[in-house]
């Protein structure tokens, strides 16, 4: 079991642009901070559903994609698996379970993000009392 409390992630500011990611830890896991195509951020999990291998190993920079090097999976910002590389090999193959797993909670306060690795526990405004902004 993961500890229930709440990690400070990266400021907002940092992923001006659609693609703008950065590599992180938490809690001795590794994860991409990234902006999505909808201009979402998300938190999710550096690791491939297939192997378990990373997806990313720059420590930051702007993409359209992530891509596993041992098969060759292909996840979007959001996740999503979207594409398989190699002969005879189609996504339709496969389903969205095989997307990146997010991290359970994130938040954002006066532009911190902020990410919990368990899906129970207290919000993030609970976790930061009165230091949580009134937004």
């Amino acid at each position: 079991m993961e500890s229930p409390t709440w990690f400070y992630v990266a400021r907002e500011s940092e992923f001006p642009h659609v693609g703008d990611f950065k590599l992180l830890r938490v809690a001795k896991r590794s994860v991409i901070v990234v902006r999505d195509e909808d201009g979402q951020l998300r938190v999710l999990l550096n690791v491939c559903r297939h192997r378990s291998l990373p997806v990313c190993r720059q420590a930051q920079g702007n993409t359209r994609t992530f891509t596993c090097t041992f098969h060759g999976w292909v996840y979007n910002t959001k996740g999503a698996m979207i594409g398989v590389q190699g002969p005879g090999r189609s996504v339709r193959e496969f389903s969205e379970r095989e997307g990146l797993r997010p991290v359970p909670r994130v938040a954002i306060s006066s532009g911190c993000l902020y990410a919990s690795l368990e899906s129970a526990g207290e919000s993030l405004n609970e976790y930061l009392g009165k230091m949580a902004s009134s937004e």
